[in-house]
């Protein structure tokens, strides 16, 4: 019998799940004894890689004062000509902008799985929040082959990454640029 209880969010979650309770511990650990910019990029790579499953990943930075989003880091495949607004939709940008994680994951199929182009689905966008504005965008673009889903454990972390990868990325002062959200944010 799986007892529940409210979280800071006000969201459920189960208090049955040890075992996700101490992946979800080891992920803030690892983020917050991050040392420098490069020591959390390399900690965030774990993460996922470790507790996803996943084997291609790129970080995007957010700028709303020139309405861009560009490309931090990647990690097991080039992203230099990785267009994130195409792959996203502007509906799907605007999601994530809003703090939504966008998933492309439908049960069995795996988007982007044989050849990975440059507008290729990523299996999931987790956006990267400050102040409740969205300051970068990890994309999660291929799992391992034996990971065929997103289950409700990788939901918690993708919310962890949201709200607490930020400082230990992009340093204590981590904020937002002014907002120009809209269609007009390109990649």
């Amino acid at each position: 019998m799986s007892s529940e209880k409210n979280n800071v969010s006000g969201a459920k979650r189960s208090t049955s799940d040890p075992l996700n309770d101490m992946r979800l511990g080891a992920a803030r650990k690892r983020l917050a004894e991050s040392r420098n910019e490069e020591d959390a990029i390399e900690g965030l790579r774990e993460i996922v890689a470790n507790l996803l499953g996943c084997e291609e990943i790129g970080l995007f930075r957010v700028d709303r004062t020139t309405a861009t989003v560009q490309l931090r880091w990647s990690f097991g495949v080039d992203l230099e000509n990785y267009d994130l607004l195409q792959a996203l939709g502007n509906a799907g940008l605007q999601r994530v902008m809003g703090g939504e994680c966008q998933i492309n994951l439908p049960s069995g199929d795996l988007p982007g799985r044989d050849r990975f182009g440059a507008t290729a689905k990523a299996q999931a966008f987790v956006p990267i929040r400050v102040a409740n504005q969205t300051i970068a965008i990890l994309a999660i673009l291929r799992l391992l082959p034996q990971k065929l889903a997103f289950d409700r454990a990788d939901m918690e972390l993708f919310k962890l990454l949201s709200d607490e990868a930020a400082k230990p990325l992009f340093g204590p002062g981590a904020q937002s640029t002014p907002a120009t959200e809209g269609p007009g944010m390109t990649a």
